[in-house]
């Protein structure tokens, strides 16, 4: 069992690849998928997102679903009848366009669960023992579970998992979030290592265990924070300067942390 420093008491923090139906070269700015998305990106149900899944599970670009009769692009002029998720684009996508029926909106994210890696997050039912989960025991020998949950449609965030209590601590927005469901991490023994981390820029996407994405995508990453000599776990991510923990109902930064990597 992977099982090294774990934080202190309550820290917390902070579908299918494309298929077909992608058509040519999309507005500045908007972000077509590539050949490699299977291995590299998935779809998310998303009210904000800028895909849609048609009945048979394709997914489109605003563009692809009006030249298929799904959506009308609109004028300008919007009834306000209209709800937001009958809506689709913006100023980035290069217009609005009007649902002709209720589709799913899909957010394009990275992997939070990629394929060809060591690691697997599986959903947590209440059994702390399930096979390669990872587990850590911090200097107050309190036992946790590394784990991530999804926060409001704020995106999937990592934390850790209190055995005794089921339940998920984890962190948005400069508070300490609490969820009941959640998903724990697990890994073959000797396949990960804490990695030391100044600026999360220079994180090696590669091989740095992928703990979920912000609401906009960006992949986040299993951070591990030294307060008092107790260590605690939150995450960062590329676009961070720093890393992000919760402890007593708030979140907060420190610029000297560890990655979890695997080899």
């Amino acid at each position: 069992m992977f099982n090294q420093g774990f934080g202190g008491p309550r820290p917390g923090f902070g579908g299918p690849g494309p298929r077909p139906g992608f058509g040519g070269p999309g507005p500045q700015g908007f972000q077509q998928p590539q050949a490699n998305d299977d291995d590299e990106y998935e779809y998310v149900t998303d009210d904000e997102g800028d895909f849609l899944e048609d009945e048979n599970g394709n997914i489109l670009t605003p563009q692809e679903a009006e030249q298929r009769g799904l959506v009308t692009k609109s004028d300008g002029t919007v009834d306000r009848g209209i709800g937001k998720n009958l809506l689709i684009g913006g100023a980035v996508l290069g217009g609005l366009w009007i649902m002709n029926k209720q589709l799913k909106k899909k957010k394009r994210v990275k992997k939070a669960n990629p394929d060809n890696v060591p690691y697997k997050w599986v959903k947590y039912t209440g059994n702390p023992n399930i096979k390669d989960i990872v587990k850590f025991t911090n200097n107050l020998q309190k036992t946790f579970i590394i784990a991530r949950g999804e926060y409001k449609n704020k995106g999937l965030h990592p934390g850790y998992a209190d055995a005794k209590n089921g339940k998920l601590f984890t962190s948005y927005g400069g508070e300490e979030v609490i969820l009941k469901e959640y998903e724990v991490l697990t890994c073959p023994q000797g396949r990960l290592q804490w990695q030391k981390c100044t600026n999360p820029q220079n994180i090696k996407e590669a091989n740095t265990v992928v703990g979920g994405y912000e609401e906009d995508g960006t992949p986040l990453y299993v951070a591990k924070c030294r307060r008092d000599q107790t260590e605690y776990f939150g995450k960062t991510s590329k676009k961070a300067y720093c890393a992000y923990y919760g402890l007593d109902g708030k979140e907060f930064r420190i610029n000297d942390f560890e990655v979890l990597v695997w080899k």
